[in-house]
Parts: structure tokens; C-alpha cells; sequence
């Protein structure tokens, strides 16, 4: 049996209106009592022109662009106030094709794959284990030698 679809114009409200106020889709979702999954598949259902879905995903994507042009406005009103870091970031974000910021790392990975025998000749395993025993030995012992 199929669930009945809760989306409804109350409904439609509460999530624009949590849009508006800039919370995210999975704290609208929560809001409103739904799983981040099942605001997905609206979304999807919505955006495929279903009903009632696409009046609901309509609503939030209006929501969505009223609180973009309510951001921008505030970025653009400090920034005529003479914050500089504003008109940054609108440069940045939005013609971030001839403002945004340019990596300028340029990494090219090689796989180089060599066959080298690294294993110790007899004299280097000496050497190693020499090394090794004489760090191990008790530093008043050094002493008792000379």
C-alpha cells in the first residue's frame, strides 16, 4: 500500500518559508518531519512535472532565488558602504570565469615503474645490525668500556 502524499499548501509554505530563512534542503526536511531521501524524490518527482510535487518544487525554487537576491543585496549594499572583500566576492562567484581564483599548481603525475634489487649486501646487514646492538647497549656500560 502506497503512502499518501503529505505535500500539501501548508506544507508548501513551511518549506518555502524555511528556504527563505536559509536553511538547508536536510534541515528543511527534518522541518517538516520528512527523510533527506524522501525531499530528494520529491525533488526528482517535481522536477519531472508530477503533481502535486512540481507546484511544491516550484515554491522551492522560488524560496531559493528570493533568498539569493536577498544575499546579493546585502553583499551589494556593504559593499557600496566600501567593503572591498564584497565586490571580491561577487567577482569571484559570479564571473568566475575572468575573476575567480586560479590555481597555480601544475601537477603532472608519471608513473615510473623500476625494477631495482634494494635488498642489503652482507657487509650493509653488518653494518645495520652493528648499529643497531650499539643503541641498544645501556649508556653506563659505554662508559665501563673506556
Amino acid at each position: 500500500m502506497t503512502k499518501p502524499c503529505r505535500i500539501d499548501d501548508d506544507l508548501i509554505k513551511t518549506c518555502a518559508d524555511n528556504i527563505r530563512l536559509g536553511l538547508s534542503y536536510a534541515a528543511c526536511a527534518k522541518a517538516i518531519g520528512v527523510t533527506y531521501q524522501t525531499w530528494h524524490n520529491w525533488e526528482k518527482l517535481g522536477a519531472d512535472g508530477k503533481a502535486p510535487y512540481a507546484k511544491w518544487y516550484i515554491a522551492i525554487r522560488s524560496a531559493e532565488s528570493d533568498l539569493m537576491k536577498e544575499c546579493m543585496e546585502s553583499v551589494k549594499m556593504s559593499m557600496r558602504l566600501g567593503d572591498v572583500k564584497s565586490a571580491m566576492f561577487i567577482l569571484e562567484r559570479r564571473f568566475s570565469g575572468d575573476y575567480g581564483k586560479v590555481s597555480q599548481v601544475n601537477m603532472q603525475s608519471q608513473n615510473m615503474n623500476l625494477n631495482i634489487d634494494a635488498s642489503p649486501t652482507a657487509d650493509e646487514k653488518d653494518k645495520i645490525r652493528m648499529n643497531i646492538l650499539a643503541r641498544l647497549q645501556p649508556k653506563n656500560h659505554m662508559l665501563e668500556e673506556a
